[in-house]
């Protein structure tokens, strides 16, 4: 393998006007200013890389700018094609693939701060003739990416966007880090990426081989929100409510976890965000509520936003160093997770409150974008400063929490899948990949198509997601479950179908392991309801295949290559149809990893084949 090697990773920036190079280690630069580079060898092919600076001096360093954790070049003569998600806008593109040869300057950052928003995304790939790497920023913020092909190569630099700052005597900020995987195929790259983040950089580090994701009844967007045509339930936000709700959960085996949402705090949702007092409904708190849980067999999920302060609410005044004031003037304040003093009440409230409520997963939804606020909060010469210690406490706060609780799992939210990143992933799983699923299918969003889409395009990098159903049919509960699903059924409907669901559930359940193994995409991801869409989960001796014949595709049969197939074996193949009929066969492995028909009769159906060897 003649890729670069580990000692060619060096950062960069820009220090009084002159660009400066650190690699691994410590650098003392005139002025008092101290710069480490750590790497970390994450596995014999891929290296983490992490930057902080410190002014040791006793004046304000030199000016600061253009902060690249990664300043990588590359010689080539090849061509280089990039490959990577779009970031999440809640619409039909949420996640799409970007695949195209960079001729000059390729440039990318998120919207707004938050790290996985609409117009980018962290987690990217790059080919260059037998040579490949996968890339992942961990900022949680406004990251910047910029690839540059040259007359004899490329240069890859990812770092902060935009910092122009100096330090001030004893002051330490720390910069975004950078993981990076190289080899010379990329399908087996992406495979070998989304092992390591399983492996190295996930709960599963602490939580082991329990970190398992919620099949959780969470009714709050249908019965809260009044969505779809779904009269609004009000009595569903009180104890009252959510006993009714883990009662009628109950009754489908599936269902592991009681998902409480965003209404249990007073004026509820939104407008109560700032509030830790309970909704009148909630007299007694809700530990009644988990407790309830607890004795059917169920986690219970709880939902903060702490960093979004509405006006009129208990912490809006607190402005005194705890917020960061809009500077458009809106009825709306940032908490600020860059002042010690703020983290930490923060930090001492939401570790209570866990405690207090018996809350097994702290989910963090984060609705606003931060980084006009970030901006206002600079002082004179100072950008980016905020967004640094900003970020610093988020992930001190999250920590935290882990530290006080080493069995508790966090959701990461934010709007969706927004705050995606390579530092979030090490400590959180997404539970809710995209405000998708805030919504059933409709004329207006083919949600159950995007979440085949947004499924095929993240799996190639993350080990841990999941999302919403609104009905418990087997194609739209196929298309969204991975690991974990929330359902949002109308159980307090006289007519629902509580047997069905409890069937499309014992399959979520039944399939959730394999979504441990490798991941293969059989189809390219399409905004088109006249193809079909596919994906392989394989493990060390089986695996699974989800197939979908979309709503308008004429073709009623496909045939798929398999991959991770031992040809001169046998397998018992089960089909799964849309009605739940198993059909099973046994299948030579040469058939299947050459060409493996399949036949789904009917328009919007699905098939899933289980196959073990003999």
């Amino acid at each position: 393998m003649k890729l670069f090697q580990s000692n060619d990773l060096t950062a960069s920036f820009y220090y009084n006007g002159e660009k400066v190079f650190v690699t691994e280690g410590v650098t003392r630069l005139d002025g008092g200013l101290e710069v480490t580079l750590e790497r970390e060898g994450a596995c014999e092919r891929a290296d983490k890389l992490f930057l902080k600076m410190k002014n040791t001096g006793d004046a304000n360093t030199p000016n600061i700018r253009c902060v690249k954790t990664l300043d990588l070049t590359v010689k080539t003569d090849a061509p280089l094609v990039y490959h990577g998600p779009e970031g999440d806008d809640c619409m039909a593109a949420s996640f799409l693939p970007k695949d195209f040869t960079i001729t000059d300057t390729y440039h990318e950052e998120p919207f707004g701060g938050r790290s996985s928003s609409k117009t980018g995304f962290p987690f990217f790939d790059l080919t260059w003739g037998e040579e490949c790497a996968v890339f992942g920023i961990g900022w949680t913020g406004q990251w910047s990416k910029d690839i540059t092909v040259t007359e004899d190569g490329f240069c890859v630099q990812l770092g902060l966007a935009e910092p122009d700052f100096y330090l001030e005597p004893g002051e330490a900020v720390r910069m975004a880090s950078v993981i990076i995987l190289k080899g010379e195929e990329i399908g087996e790259s992406r495979r070998a990426f989304r092992a390591l983040l399983r492996e190295k950089y996930s709960p599963k580090t602490y939580l082991g081989e329990n970190t398992a994701l919620p099949v959780a009844i969470q009714c709050f967007d249908r019965y809260y929100g009044g969505l779809e045509g779904t009269p609004r339930d009000l009595s569903w936000n009180s104890e009252e409510g959510q006993r009714r709700t883990v009662d009628a959960a109950a009754k489908m085996r599936g269902i592991d976890t009681l998902w409480l949402d965003a209404a249990w705090f007073r004026y509820c949702f939104p407008m109560g965000v700032g509030n830790y007092s309970y909704s009148s409904g909630f007299p007694n708190g809700l530990k009644p509520v988990s407790d309830y849980a607890h004795a059917h067999g169920m986690r219970f999920v709880l939902w903060f936003e702490p960093e979004r302060i509405f006006r009129d609410t208990e912490l809006y005044d607190e402005v005194d160093k705890l917020l960061i004031c809009d500077p458009l003037k809106s009825d709306t304040r940032l908490y600020n997770l860059a002042d010690d003093r703020a983290r930490a009440w923060l930090q001492q409230k939401l570790i209570s409150m866990i405690g207090e409520n018996g809350v097994d997963v702290y989910r963090q939804d984060f609705n606003y974008d931060p980084l006009m606020y970030w901006r206002a909060g600079d002082g004179e010469g100072r950008r980016g400063v905020t967004e640094m210690k900003y970020i610093a406490g988020l992930y001190e706060l999250w920590d935290a929490i882990l530290a006080a609780y080493p069995n508790i799992l966090i959701d990461n939210c934010a709007s969706g899948g927004r705050r995606l990143d390579f530092e979030t992933t090490q400590r959180s799983v997404t539970l809710w990949k995209s405000d998708t699923g805030c919504y059933p299918d409709n004329e207006n969003r083919a949600v159950t198509m995007w979440s085949q889409n947004q499924t095929l395009v993240l799996c190639e990098y993350l080990p841990y997601l999941a999302c919403a159903v609104w009905t418990a049919d087997p194609y739209t509960v196929r298309s969204t479950a991975t690991q974990g699903l929330a359902c949002n059924f109308d159980i307090f409907h006289p007519d629902f179908d509580f047997a069905s669901a409890e069937k499309a559930l014992d399959e979520v359940q039944e399939f959730k392991n394999y979504w441990n193994g490798d991941f293969y995409p059989l189809t390219v991801p399409a905004v088109d309801e006249s193809v079909w869409a596919a994906y392989q989960l394989a493990r060390e001796s089986d695996g699974a295949v989800y197939v979908f014949r979309r709503a308008s595709s004429e073709e009623a049969e496909k045939t798929f290559a398999l991959s991770a197939i031992e040809c001169e074996k046998d397998y018992r193949v089960t089909l799964i149809d849309e009605a739940l009929v198993r059909h099973e066969m046994i299948v030579s492995g040469k058939t299947l990893s050459e060409g493996f028909t399949v036949t789904i009769p009917q328009k919007r159906e699905s098939l899933l084949v289980k196959y073990e060897v003999l």
